[in-house]
């Protein structure tokens, strides 16, 4: 039986990853660079440190840092978490708290950047725990974040579903034994396959989760 919802943060209760991608775009840009729906794949959900070596082969560690500074000059300014919350997030949240499940929030965003979005929108009291990319080894695609998340909840993966918007993190939550609802995104190209629900609006995520919750205690 259900009983716990595991997030993903960026793009799925922020929406961060939309404006990242963005600045990166108009980043590499300046530097000669015009992205592919390839380079889009390559650096969707993923930290940009790991990524831009790959997209400027030719660039010394030097400038690859200098990058990365104006990259974090911009990106990181100015962050407004309550208005970048996603559409109907709060109110999901809440209807799963109301409802009994637990809540968790597994992430590649660091703590101090996940307390800021809790405290911003008020959702401390919804959320019963999350595991950032401090708190692990091995980033997404590595099932890592969701192993441990799950072990914070004391719950086997069939008591755990996961919400994602990336390839990385479906891969991720796969890996853990996790069924996946996945956020489509309409507004660039990025790999989305494999998940075994696909939403449009945040909220519908909850008709989901309690149609297997009711279709799990009719078949125990």
């Amino acid at each position: 039986m259900i009983k716990a919802v595991i997030f993903d943060l960026d793009g799925v209760l922020i929406d961060t990853e939309y404006r990242a991608i963005k600045i990166k775009a108009d980043l590499c840009r300046r530097y000669g660079l015009e992205w592919t729906a390839d380079d889009y794949y390559r650096t969707a959900a993923r930290p940009f440190a790991t990524t831009i070596g790959r997209l400027f082969p030719d660039k010394t560690q030097e400038e690859l840092n200098g990058m990365l500074a104006e990259y974090r000059s911009i990106a990181y300014v100015d962050m407004d978490y309550h208005r970048l919350a996603m559409p109907n997030a709060g109110k999901l949240l809440k209807i799963l708290h109301e409802q009994g499940y637990r809540i968790a929030i597994a992430s590649m965003s660091p703590r101090r950047k996940i307390n800021q979005v809790l405290s911003a929108n008020h959702w401390e009291n919804y959320v019963d725990l999350f595991v950032a990319s401090d708190d692990v080894e091995r980033l997404k695609p590595d099932p890592d974040s969701y192993l441990k998340t799950m072990n914070k909840l004391g719950m086997t993966s069939d008591e755990c579903i996961v919400i994602e918007d990336s390839q990385v993190g479906i891969d991720a939550a796969h890996g853990a034994g996790c069924r996946c609802i996945c956020r489509r995104e309409h507004r660039y190209p990025i790999e989305q396959t494999g998940a075994e629900y696909y939403i449009d609006d945040l909220l519908d995520a909850a008709g989901i989760i309690n149609e297997m919750r009711t279709e799990l205690k009719k078949n125990p």
